[in-house]
């Protein structure tokens, strides 16, 4: 409650939307270890973004979801697309322009363009 009402206070305080990966269906999706799975079955991915929602929704701030598909593998500088971008879990190395950073930075600014997109901004 306290991570989905601070993010929510920043973003009505910038006056920006909030961008959240749409995760349906994402147990079905990933497949791994008996330890990876025990850990995806327990995990609740809607409980942090439904605070976001109805919080948001009070403030008046918007939610967008997007499609999370490849944006872990997907270059922001040049959208070269490929797994080999990741060959550290954490990093981030673009094999064809060079562009480096962490991983999950990469992730959420290629998010927040796919919700750019679907605003038409």
């Amino acid at each position: 409650h306290c991570i989905s009402k601070r993010i929510v206070e920043i973003a009505k305080e910038e006056g920006k939307a909030i961008a959240l990966e749409n995760l349906l269906g994402i147990r079905e999706r990933t497949k791994g270890s008996k330890k990876f799975n025990r850990m995806m079955s327990g995990w609740n991915f809607k409980e942090l973004a439904s605070f976001i929602e109805y919080k948001a929704a009070l403030a008046g701030v918007p939610v967008i979801y997007v499609d999370p598909k490849e944006t872990s593998k997907t270059c922001p500088k040049c959208g070269n697309v490929s797994r080999y971008n990741r060959k550290i879990q954490g990093w981030f190395k673009c094999v064809k322009c060079g562009y480096q950073s962490d991983a999950d930075r990469v992730g959420a600014i290629n998010i927040a363009a796919k919700a750019l997109d679907a605003l038409g901004a």
